[in-house]
């Protein structure tokens, strides 16, 4: 195993990847990531947990700033003594309390509760037509499942148009194999092409 410290990924396709210009021949490519949450804390001079994230009160306010909400990825907020997953279902219940708390105090009327996270459950595709689901009790896996979290990411898509758009292109996935759009490229093979090249022009200089 080689570990390659401070260089990104440039580009993956078919046959491997490219890391600062080198070419590297690979048939599995295996992507992690991390949530980084934004300098938010910073800007306020505010308390943050040890990932960066701006501890918020139970109104996701801002201690010593009650007109600044932060919500999603870059809140820090405990309940029943954990901390709130950065998930997206935290953060649409977030931001919909957040909405219903403006709309209160610019209509004048007295401020709800505070901010309470309901759990409804997680769902993750494994492959196409193959996902994994559970909410309460309830545990699914396989096609029924994957049908549920389509029904989900449909709904909760902004507009219907989208909504018409995705479900489109998932059935032409389906029935053809092939996506929308083309977003793999043979980088490392033009990458070798112009190896190739240069090789040939340097020898037919070599010849003259």
């Amino acid at each position: 195993m080689e570990v390659r410290l401070g260089h990104g990924v440039d580009q993956i396709d078919e046959e491997g990847i490219i890391v600062a210009g080198e070419c590297i021949s690979n048939q599995t490519v295996i992507w992690t990531a991390s949530v980084a949450p934004s300098p938010t804390g910073k800007w306020l001079n505010a308390e943050t947990d040890r990932a960066g994230r701006v501890r918020v009160q139970k109104d996701l306010t801002v201690p010593g700033y009650p007109e600044i909400f932060v919500v999603g990825d870059t809140a820090s907020l405990d309940q029943d003594g954990k901390p709130l997953p950065g998930v997206a279902q935290v953060t649409m219940q977030q931001g919909s309390y957040a909405g219903r708390l403006i709309h209160r105090r610019v209509t004048g009327k007295s401020a709800p509760g505070p901010f309470c996270y309901f759990d409804k459950g997680n769902m993750t595709v494994v492959i196409k037509g193959f996902a994994v689901l559970q909410t309460g009790k309830i545990r699914l896996s396989g096609f029924p499942a994957w049908l549920a979290w389509a029904a989900v990411h449909l709904e909760f898509l902004a507009q219907a148009g989208l909504r018409v758009s995705v479900f489109v292109q998932w059935v032409w996935t389906g029935l053809t194999e092939q996506r929308g759009s083309q977003l793999i490229v043979n980088h490392c093979g033009a990458e070798r092409e112009k190896a190739a090249a240069d090789a040939s022009h340097d020898a037919m200089a070599s010849i003259k």
